[in-house]
């Protein structure tokens, strides 16, 4: 049984995200990889590019959850107030960041090391910074918060790189069982075996394929001694329910 799994909370911060002008992929992407390392998103929130909302959620979240994980305002321009923001959360000063200033420094020539990236160098005190392979302005770590662009590919290899060092892999086991029974059908049986096993998660997602409409039934559960008696369970009623049940 594995015990150790941690709890977590990701702030999607922009105006760009609220307004519908860009789609946020960077909350799945967060959901998947970090499962794969024993945390597990329980809340995520988009906020905009107020520092007032910003300062009010990071410390709401970080005082709930084990880790916090944050996308977007660390980039050049005027509207990128989560440095600050972070900041003003712990009561932290604004400084250049000795190392990250060098990097930068050492990536662009001459008069491409405008103010406008110099800004990026501007972080709070005393952080641990993130590794940025793409374009090196790197992320932070402040707290029990790890801040990371809004890019999707840069912040992608970012969190891969920043977890496969710094996390051991720790995915929670899971079975899937199909159905060609309807949710219709099978909810209130489901619903049943739910209730009576708090420690397993069971997903129902509604399929159609081949012109058949089904359900896919997804189960995890840190206990796998649980996990097989709770697949067991479900597969035997399909099957006598002529749900034509399959394992995947």
């Amino acid at each position: 049984m594995n015990l150790c799994r941690k709890r977590c909370g990701l702030l999607i911060i922009g105006n760009e995200i609220l307004s519908g002008k860009t789609v946020d992929t960077n909350s799945n992407f967060f959901c998947k990889e970090l499962s794969n390392y024993g945390i597990d998103v329980k809340e995520i929130s988009v906020i905009s590019d107020e520092k007032k909302e910003i300062v009010r959620k990071v410390r709401e979240f970080s005082y709930a959850y084990d880790y916090v994980f944050t996308s977007g305002g660390i980039g050049p321009t005027h509207d990128d107030i989560t440095n600050s923001s972070m900041a003003k959360a712990f009561g932290r000063k604004l400084i250049y960041n000795k190392t990250a200033k060098e990097l930068l420094s050492t990536h662009y020539e001459g008069d491409e090391l405008t103010k406008a990236r110099l800004k990026m160098t501007l972080l709070p005190a005393d952080v641990v910074l993130i590794d940025n392979p793409v374009s090196i302005a790197p992320g932070y770590i402040i707290e029990n918060v790890h801040v990371l662009p809004g890019v999707p590919s840069i912040l992608e290899v970012m969190l891969t790189e920043f977890l496969k060092y710094r996390f051991k892999k720790n995915i929670k086991p899971q079975k899937t069982i199909s159905t060609t029974l309807p949710e219709g059908v099978i909810g209130d049986f489901i619903e049943r075996i739910q209730m009576g096993n708090k420690n397993v998660d069971i997903g129902s997602y509604p399929y159609f394929k081949n012109n058949n409409f089904g359900v896919s039934l997804v189960i995890r559960s840190d206990d796998s001694f649980i996990l097989k008696k709770v697949c067991d369970e479900i597969f035997q009623y399909l099957s006598l329910n002529s749900g034509n049940p399959k394992y995947f």
